[in-house]
């Protein structure tokens, strides 16, 4: 086997132990009490954006309640899972430490940003198209934060490079 191809061989694994890493983080994330602080902050954060838009919401723990829906806030409803599987990739990625730091920061905040605009969405949808919500909960905004993710590695990953 040539220099190349041991090389990319030696990413291969570091992606796929990266990638298992995350996974096993997310598993331990969601039996953690920083599973319960998640939940509590994207319902809290949820809130005050539905406020601003005038939404009259009110919040129990994890749950935003009004005369017209009741969503309560879960693990998945987060965006963690979708930062530990950006963040394995990136970690995997061979740039440097800094560019993989400032990857993941500016990942985090797009995907946060990007699922609390999820929720006031689905919120609104809610109220609005009632009969669209399954699918635009558990098929369209999944997509979209799990592609959103993986372009964001792949953008990153191609403004990164080897030599750095």
């Amino acid at each position: 086997m040539n220099d190349k191809n041991s090389l990319s061989l030696n990413h291969m694994i570091s992606m796929a132990l990266s990638l298992m890493t995350a996974s096993l983080l997310y598993y331990g994330y969601l039996s953690s009490s920083i599973s319960e602080f998640a939940e509590r902050w994207t319902a809290l954060a949820s809130y005050v954006f539905l406020k601003i838009i005038g939404v009259k919401v009110q919040i129990h723990g994890t749950t935003l309640a009004s005369s017209d829906f009741t969503v309560r806030i879960i693990d998945e409803c987060t965006a963690v899972g979708p930062i530990l599987l950006m963040s394995g990739a990136m970690l995997a990625y061979p740039t440097s430490g800094i560019r993989k730091l400032l990857g993941i920061i500016a990942g985090t905040l797009l995907l946060t940003i990007l699922n609390l605009f999820r929720i006031v969405n689905l919120v609104w949808i809610d109220i609005y198209y009632p009969d669209f919500m399954e699918v635009a909960h558990l098929v369209i905004w999944q997509g979209i934060i799990v592609l959103t993710a993986i372009i964001y590695w792949f953008l990153w990953a191609e403004r990164s490079d080897f030599s750095s």
